[in-house]
């Protein structure tokens, strides 16, 4: 829906919490600190997102500030731009998120460590905690908190199940003994208020954290590929030494085009990563073909160990030992001659993966995408709506349908949602029922007309009317931003109570 879905992931050393599995501290819930950064930043400004994509709780928060004292706006917004320099919106979520983990709960938010201790990113917005204590008392988000609990309750109930499933399946691989009690901790945060598809891996010390956005398919492959660091990046931590000499052949690629830095940077961040690309490919089972195109990606890329993890984890299963004690033999097993061999012959065989060329010293400039006024003409509209512009974007779109497209079925949309936000409801009905009877429109935009129109009838107070329309959003089955929660909800009871039609 006129959107950029955002997936944002952290390379991650470590994470925390209890609650998913019973062996090991993983939980997952929300988190208050979390939501008031959240509430604070997009009062500030922050926005990736075409506003028809918000979840309800993120659409909630962002009117939070109509009531807040404009002095404090201005000074969240002054203190977001002056720190987002020359970057982009999406690049300022992982520094937020990292304080807002960092601090301690409310109403102070006092930061759980010293500046010195926080990771880097959090403190370069460590000011941002005051604002966020000051916006927590005005925007009176203790009392917005306790509202919104039953939305957090419902996506977590959704979620869970994959996640434990995923969790379980990983500890019942390494053999993990039930019972296990770790020190450290893993939590797993669900932030509603936060782009929708985004995931964040933080650490710092013996703390792991995964943030998560709301998703119709949440990535539980990132949320596990964050477990299982959680789990082995102290053993591998132990043991990396043994295969030291393998690290003179990551020299090598580090000079070769497309390989990526991260992997690079350390000889252990190398060693992790080759072990968990390696584990991800058995546990799930990928047919032989496939798991050789991956790993000629992974190896290519600089994760120089994936195939000799990746054989050896083929003996391991055999046995009846946890990873954690086979660990120790595989590392010290690792033969530099056989590495070297691979590397030489291999090495610069593959193709470069796509998305890992590196980009030359002297950018060569893209091309420019042929001329197309229409899609120009949306853009502004869909830029205009998300500024808050309603008079702006209602030109823009209906430009679209004037000049280029009279039967645009974005174009449409975006009009059906302006009238309805100025109450202009027969405008509403008519552009959600052209989107509707639209055969070229998105699956997105056509379940939330339903809903809407749904929503509408139920104002109007005809019910029978209502109900049809929430039945024929279920029937699509869309379920972009929930859209299928939302009719249901639309079919258990009428929206807005009802109280109008008694």
């Amino acid at each position: 829906m006129f959107s950029r879905f955002s997936g944002i992931l952290g390379i991650v050393l470590a994470l925390a919490s209890p609650g998913l599995s019973q062996q090991t501290n993983v939980t997952i819930s929300r988190d208050v600190r979390l939501f008031t950064a959240m509430a604070a930043l997009n009062a500030a400004g922050f926005d990736i997102e075409f506003g028809s994509q918000y979840h309800p709780v993120r659409e909630a928060v962002r009117k939070y500030a109509e009531g807040v004292d404009p002095d404090l706006i201005a000074r969240l917004k002054t203190f977001y731009a002056s720190h987002k320099g020359n970057q982009t919106d999406e690049e300022q979520l992982p520094k937020y998120i990292s304080l807002a983990v960092n601090l301690g709960d409310p109403p102070e938010f006092k930061p759980a460590l010293r500046e010195e201790f926080l990771p880097p990113d959090a403190r370069t917005v460590i000011d941002f905690a005051d604002l966020m204590r000051e916006y927590y008392d005005k925007a009176r988000l203790s009392r917005h908190w306790f509202e919104l609990k039953s939305e957090y309750d419902r996506a977590m109930a959704q979620v869970g199940p994959n996640v434990r499933d995923a969790i379980l399946r990983s500890d019942a691989y390494m053999r993990i003994p039930l019972g296990s009690n770790m020190v450290r901790a893993l939590s797993i945060y669900l932030e509603l208020a936060a782009p929708v598809n985004t995931v964040n891996v933080r650490s710092n010390q013996d703390s792991y954290y995964v943030i998560i956005g709301d998703s119709a398919n949440p990535k539980v492959d990132d949320i596990r590929h964050a477990y299982l660091h959680f789990q082995l990046d102290s053993m591998v931590t132990k043991y990396f030494n043994r295969m030291q000499s393998v690290s003179t052949i990551l020299d090598k690629a580090k000079k070769a085009p497309g390989v990526d830095s991260t992997y690079t940077s350390e000889f252990r961040i190398m060693v992790e990563e080759s072990l968990i690309r390696a584990l991800e490919l058995r546990m799930d089972k990928v047919p032989s073909a496939r798991a050789r195109e991956s790993m000629d990606t992974f190896y290519r890329a600089g994760l120089l160990l994936t195939p000799y993890f990746y054989g050896s984890l083929e003996g391991y299963e055999k046995g009846n030992v946890s990873l954690r004690d086979e660990f120790g033999d595989i590392a010290r097993n690792v033969k530099f001659s056989t590495e070297q061999t691979r590397f030489d012959q291999t090495f610069l065989k593959i193709p470069v993966p796509e998305k890992s060329v590196a980009r030359p010293e002297v950018p060569i400039q893209e091309p420019l995408p042929p001329p197309n006024p229409m899609r120009d003409v949306l853009t502004q509209a869909q830029t205009a709506f998300n500024a808050g512009d309603m008079s702006k974007a209602q030109t823009a779109f209906e430009r679209v349908l004037a000049e280029f497209d009279r039967d645009n079925g974005a174009a449409e949309y975006g009009l059906g949602l302006i009238a309805s936000k100025k109450g202009d409801i027969d405008t509403a009905k008519q552009y959600f029922d052209r989107v509707i009877q639209n055969g070229s429109v998105e699956p997105a935009m056509k379940v939330w007309s339903y809903i809407y129109r749904g929503r509408i009838s139920d104002l109007e107070c005809e019910r029978d009317k209502a109900v049809e329309y929430y039945q024929q959003a279920i029937k699509l089955g869309d379920n972009s931003q929930n859209a299928q929660n939302a009719a249901r909800e639309g079919l258990q009871k009428p929206y807005g109570g009802g109280d109008a039609c008694k």
